[in-house]
């Protein structure tokens, strides 16, 4: 089994923790370092842990669907069997009787394979599915929407199945942010642009009507922190 893990990290030390958690001898994660794309979203450009490493060439906070994507596209272009979602919040403990990586490779072959009590914090896709319904849509910059707005489209080509949930220990360190309640407002709005309306209402089969599954507009970073009025971001 093959995997690739993209770690967004926009906070330092949320994300040294989260690193230093997969290093550990008896860690939990049973990752090798040596499959783990770290994005450096810092203001400060200091994260520079792992074999494999992205930092915007224009310093810019990517966000979280641009981060991912550049995960998806290397799963698919390479053809490795997952990618590995990861937040920098993730810290994992000891072993105790298996790993992330050996719960993966009971249900290696399924879709997604989520770790029961951490959501998107800790979740495999296989890479079946970015070549099904092509990848996150960028436009929901800096976060947040950007997994629902695929799943639906999951669920538009019958691929939104129960997912395979295992047990690892881990936990998800606690970020104190309301960047949501600020964001969420013209994301929705747009998500409403996209599909015809709000989740569980949408009237649109395809992406504004008549695109292809995976259409997504190719805005620049400056563009939608402008259209969203974001008052920080880099």
């Amino acid at each position: 089994m093959k995997v690739l893990v993209v770690i967004p990290v926009a906070d330092y030390e949320l994300g040294k923790a989260c690193i230093e958690s997969i290093l550990r001898e008896d860690s939990a994660s049973g990752i090798d370092i040596d499959d783990v794309l770290i994005i450096d979203n810092t203001r400060e450009w200091c994260f520079p842990y792992g074999k494999h490493y992205y930092r915007d060439p224009d310093g810019h906070n990517i966000g979280v669907a641009r981060a991912w994507n550049i995960g998806a596209r290397q799963v698919v272009e390479k053809q490795l069997d997952y990618l590995i979602i990861m937040s920098q919040s993730m810290l994992f403990g000891p072993i105790k009787e298996t790993t992330w990586i050996k719960q993966m490779e009971t249900f290696a072959g399924e879709n997604v394979i989520e770790a029961d009590g951490h959501s998107w914090h800790l979740i495999a896709l296989h890479r079946r599915l970015f070549e099904k319904v092509g990848y996150f849509d960028e436009n929901f910059y800096p976060g947040y929407f950007e997994q629902i707005d695929w799943c639906y489209r999951l669920e538009l080509n019958g691929l939104q199945s129960a997912w395979a949930r295992v047990w690892v220990n881990a936990l998800s360190q606690t970020v104190g942010n309301h960047t949501n309640l600020v964001l969420a407002p013209p994301l929705l709005q747009y998500y409403r642009e996209k599909w015809g309306g709000d989740k569980g209402e949408e009237t649109f089969k395809l992406p504004f009507g008549d695109k292809p599954i995976g259409y997504f507009p190719n805005n620049s970073i400056p563009y939608l922190a402008k259209k969203y009025e974001l008052k920080e971001w880099w």
